[in-house]
């Protein structure tokens, strides 16, 4: 009976344990089936949404590197630098190479070529184009152009050049292209997590590729297929997963970019989690057969304490408990498909974070600003904006005297106060360095003024950035859609001008208008004019007499530049010269001016007129050092003495660069010539560097002398400067005399000279003998 009781108990342990062993191997199976279908189904989808971003993304960087082409070849088109030697290439080809090839090296460009207008090389970095007339226009569409040359591939693009920008006639072509192969940089890579391969179906050639592309020869290439969606194919007994996308063109065939990865790598998180599963589930039979085991146990162990609990009723006894059964619950948990599909999304948010956004300041960049501004005028084309860019003045000075680390801080800063402001009033991005944009509906504002001035109220505020407060200013330029221009590109540059115009007349904002352009085509155009005009006789130098108090002896003239412009008529040195000093072409005025001066001087001589005249010189000019030797040649020429010349420069060119400047002028005070202190007192030197300068004499600014005869101030100020004068030992020549008061006063003082339309006005050469002939004999009258 015993051993009868033991076989049921061991005969039905295990039937349970078994029944729950099938039961539970069923399970797994079941799990493991609809699973493995699902996770493959599942990260299918993820890839090719992964692709599709990261497609997107490699799109998104050639575009921009096209766009930042183009955008440097738009600017190199208006260089009037650069129009000039275009206009002059036929007789200096080299110079134009090299400007271009300093314009090449700026925009990272790898190939360029400049073409005339009926398509004749110019100047390029290589060999000349074939069939230019019949390709390069096509280069100037917006859509992404690959062009073969020499054995590589490059993204090309093309920019006509106008020399009168208004003009329909296009006088040349500018094209450059970067090498297909730069653009496929680790970083890419990285971003994307793809292998990138940029090819020609039609022709099955490969432009360019990661390093690591499974499509390496002719045969591979011809098993792409140009169609959406993710394909297999099987490549050195490894099988890759593409997908292809078209990417602008080659002449009249299309290009793809093809994405790939291998089919290990794509699915390596769904194999992963598989086996994952597996162990989790093999795991479980195993411990659910020892709980079934333990279980039956479990089971048949109550039976019997409830078999001797009854025997002990029976018995008589009082039973205080009774058995209980316990009940284990078999738990599994499964996190991992979140988990992937967690991490997929945080990637696909990095990747749009760093092409959309800027890096420093954390708000848009200039991609995601343009996308904004094309999709208002998208959803609603009749609608009206107010495109605000902004620049931060003087943020050069900021950088270079407390340093880039707390520079940054600051844009960081006024990224965030833009961004405040832009919650309820448009959309704000960072379009690089210290400029920011800003769009909005213009129904939001009463007009384009007041937008600007709640725009420049952000800045009311002083910045405190890391203990150093700082009081910023900023240069707003307006610009309106539709009224100033229907495109992006067009918008976005009247708002530039604006700015600019603006910054140069020390506006806090300007609106655009038509005019701002135009004054900056006539300053282009006269700029592009300046060396014509000299060789071709339109400038002229007039001399304007300094009046020796003491002797009342006229001895110096002061050399004044005059521009007759055969279209513009007189032009003011005030609008030629800062251009000139800009472009570096005041060099040529200078030497110009020192060659007329002297030639001048040696006729004077030869008809027994001795005067000394002086001539200024720039900043630019100041510090080349070749001048010393270019002026020594003139003086041995043209047979004068050093003393027949003084050079009179402004205390704020010296201040520009003491070091090269001090020691150009110890150049010329060696050679005996006379220096002298332009407009002193308006400047910003110190004594201390006033000391250290070589020069014979102080000019006083007319602004202190014009009014001398009325304002006390003016009086106590100029006395002062002839006061620091003689205590330096240094000569004086006041400006702006122009009534015999103050010329009395200036006599009472001590000053040495005077100049100014008292005397005369600066008159021509021979005017100015028949001035100093009736001066010899009546004097001023």
């Amino acid at each position: 009976m015993s051993n009868t009781r033991t076989f049921f108990k061991t005969s039905l342990q295990m039937r349970m344990s078994f029944i729950f062993l099938l039961l539970l191997t069923i399970i797994v199976l079941v799990t493991l089936f609809f699973v493995q279908r699902a996770t493959y189904k599942h990260s299918s989808a993820q890839l090719l949404s992964h692709i599709q971003t990261s497609a997107s993304v490699v799109r998104d960087n050639f575009e921009g590197r096209a766009s930042a082409l183009d955008n440097g070849m738009i600017t190199l088109a208006k260089d009037f630098s650069i129009k000039q030697l275009i206009a002059t290439a036929g007789n200096d080809s080299q110079s134009l190479k090299s400007a271009m090839s300093n314009y090449q090296n700026r925009l990272d460009a790898d190939i360029f070529w400049v073409l005339g207008r009926d398509f004749s090389p110019l100047a390029s970095s290589s060999e000349p184009l074939e069939n230019s007339s019949q390709i390069v226009p096509s280069f100037a569409t917006p859509e992404l152009h690959w062009f073969s040359f020499n054995n590589h591939f490059y993204l090309i693009r093309a920019t006509p050049v106008r020399f009168v920008e208004n003009s329909t006639q296009i006088n040349a072509w500018v094209v450059m292209g970067i090498n297909a192969e730069t653009l496929f940089t680790q970083n890419l890579v990285e971003l994307t997590n793809m292998q990138i391969s940029l090819l020609s179906l039609e022709k099955n050639v490969l432009l360019g590729a990661t390093p690591e592309t499974p499509f390496v020869n002719d045969l591979m290439l011809s098993r792409i297929e140009a169609s959406t969606g993710l394909h297999r194919v099987s490549l050195s007994s490894k099988n890759t997963i593409y997908s292809t996308i078209e990417l602008g063109s080659w002449g009249e065939n299309p290009v793809y970019i093809v994405l790939s990865t291998g089919e290990d790598d794509a699915y390596l998180s769904s194999e992963s989690l598989i086996g994952q599963l597996f162990i989790i589930l093999l795991s479980a039979a195993t411990l659910g057969l020892l709980g079934a085991t333990l279980l039956s146990r479990e089971i048949t162990k109550p039976l019997h304490q409830l078999i001797r609990a009854a025997r002990r009723m029976r018995a008589g006894e009082f039973v205080e408990t009774f058995p209980s059964a316990n009940t284990l619950e078999v738990e599994s948990l499964s996190s991992a498909f979140d988990e992937m599909q967690q991490g997929i999304r945080d990637r696909e948010e990095q990747i749009h974070h760093l092409a959309y956004f800027d890096e420093l300041t954390n708000i848009p960049n200039r991609i995601q600003f343009s996308n904004h501004i094309r999709d208002m005028l998208k959803q609603q084309p009749e609608c009206q904006l107010t495109v605000l860019t902004l620049d931060v003045d003087r943020f050069k000075d900021i950088n270079d005297t407390l340093g880039h680390d707390l520079g940054d801080d600051l844009l960081i800063t006024i990224a965030r106060r833009l961004s405040g402001y832009a919650t309820k009033n448009g959309f704000c991005a960072r379009l690089g360095g210290d400029e920011y944009a800003l769009v909005s509906h213009q129904a939001a504002h009463g007009s384009p003024e007041e937008a600007a001035e709640q725009l420049i109220k952000v800045f009311e505020q002083p910045f405190k950035i890391e203990n150093v407060v700082l009081d910023v200013d900023c240069s707003v330029g307006i610009a309106l859609y539709p009224q100033h221009a229907q495109s992006l590109q067009g918008l976005m540059q009247c708002a530039d001008i604006a700015m600019y115009s603006c910054k140069d007349q020390h506006n806090p904002f300007a609106v655009y208008n038509d005019a701002l352009n135009k004054h900056s085509v006539v300053r282009l155009s006269l700029m592009s004019e300046l060396k014509s005009a000299l060789a071709e006789g339109q400038l002229e130098l007039h001399y304007q007499p300094k009046l020796t108090i003491h002797s009342h002896k006229v001895e110096t003239l002061e050399c004044l530049i005059r521009w007759f412009h055969p279209e513009h008529g007189f032009v003011p040195p005030d609008d030629f010269i800062p251009l000139a000093e800009q472009t570096g072409s005041i060099r040529h005025v200078t030497q110009w001016a020192l060659r007329t001066a002297c030639a001048q001087l040696k006729k004077w001589r030869e008809q027994d007129v001795y005067f000394t005249v002086a001539v200024n010189i720039s900043a630019i000019d100041l510090v080349d050092l070749s001048l010393p030797d270019s002026i020594a040649s003139l003086l041995v020429e043209f047979d004068l003495p050093p003393s027949a010349l003084t050079m009179e420069v402004t205390e704020s060119a010296v201040m520009s660069d003491p070091h090269n400047a001090l020691r150009a002028l110890n150049l010329l005070r060696n050679m005996g010539i006379t220096l002298s202190i332009d407009d002193f007192g308006t400047g910003y030197s110190s004594m201390a560097q006033l000391k250290k300068m070589p020069v014979d004499e102080l000019k006083i600014d007319k602004a202190f002398v014009l009014d001398l005869a009325t304002n006390q101030d003016d009086r106590v100020m100029v006395k002062t400067l002839v006061s620091l004068a003689q205590n330096l030992g240094l000569t004086t020549v006041a400006e702006g005399v122009e009534d015999l008061a103050t010329l009395e006063f200036l006599t009472e003082i001590g000053c040495t000279k005077a100049q100014g339309y008292y005397m005369t006005k600066a008159l021509r050469a021979d005017e100015l003998i028949a001035w100093y002939q009736n001066f010899i004999r009546n004097g001023l009258t």
